[in-house]
């Protein structure tokens, strides 16, 4: 990808396929649904961060409008870009983290919904998970 943050999110992605078989697109929807509602909060509260950051971002470069009116606007608008984009680096890999230690640890959670005998070993896990993700 052609930034960073893209290609933390792209690696946590793979990481269930790789892993265990199941297409985090296709999956993640239904997981989500089975979730606690503790897991939900935390990984909701680290999406906002995560887009609280690239919004600072965002409105970092925006500022750079100004640069017409007054030279000043550049170094304001590169420093606080700077800092944003690190900000957006860290809750991205928070965020990644999260998605991905929902996936370890939840995932029987979708086979239990969808009465699917829970694959007892990672090889078995990845075959079964490949099945049950073309089954949705």
């Amino acid at each position: 990808m052609s930034f960073r943050i893209g290609n933390i999110l792209r690696a946590a992605e793979r990481y269930f396929s790789d892993r265990y078989g199941l297409d985090s697109i296709i999956c993640w929807s239904r997981l989500w649904l089975l979730l606690p509602d503790g897991t939900k909060k935390d990984i909701q509260d680290s999406r906002i961060e995560l887009n609280n950051a690239v919004r600072l971002f965002l409105w970092s470069l925006l500022f750079l409008v100004w640069t017409p009116l007054t030279w000043i606007a550049i170094p304001i608008a590169l420093i606080a870009a700077t800092f944003a984009y690190c900000w957006t680096i860290d809750a991205t890999e928070v965020y990644a983290s999260l998605i991905e230690a929902t996936f370890d640890l939840h995932r029987h959670l979708l086979y239990q919904a969808l009465r699917w005998e829970i694959p007892k070993d990672p090889n078995e896990e990845r075959r079964v998970g490949k099945q049950l993700t073309n089954y949705l």
